[in-house]
């Protein structure tokens, strides 16, 4: 037998189900150019983002309807948070990130994850210079 069959359904996967048809996931890995096992990052949590709108909404998602009530409206005003602050990764490198950065980003290290992933992408195009490389090229 199925766990949790009697349990409403976690609200923020009714948020990613409704979204996810409007997700544009490129193609390839923002870091490292795979095609394979591809992934798509949100730097905002929407776990996160979900539950904070809506307490200051005042809303109760504890429920299967009271999230289906209200989730077209938190879509709309996250709009920008669900489908342009977000990296396509490979899953190692998805990994990776998580990792650095813990499996629920802290609320104001979105900024951070994006340079992790253009570090990463400028390690991996062998375009990052070292501090002691930088200096090497002027003594």
């Amino acid at each position: 037998m199925a766990k949790n069959t009697s349990m409403a359904r976690i609200p923020v996967k009714w948020v990613r189900d409704k979204a996810k048809a409007a997700y544009e996931k490129a193609d390839t890995c923002w870091i490292c150019g795979t095609t394979q096992d591809l992934e798509l990052h949100h730097f905002h949590s929407v776990t996160l983002l979900l539950n904070s709108w809506a307490v200051k909404k005042g809303y109760d998602i504890s429920t299967d309807s009271g999230i289906l009530a209200v989730r077209d409206e938190f879509i709309a005003e996250h709009h920008d948070e669900l489908y342009n602050q977000v990296r396509t990764l490979c899953n190692k490198h998805h990994v990776k990130l998580h990792a650095t950065f813990g499996k629920a980003p802290a609320a104001g290290s979105e900024a951070r994850q994006a340079r992790w992933c253009d570090r990463q992408q400028a390690k991996a195009q062998g375009l990052e210079t070292t501090t002691s490389s930088f200096f090497s090229e002027f003594t």
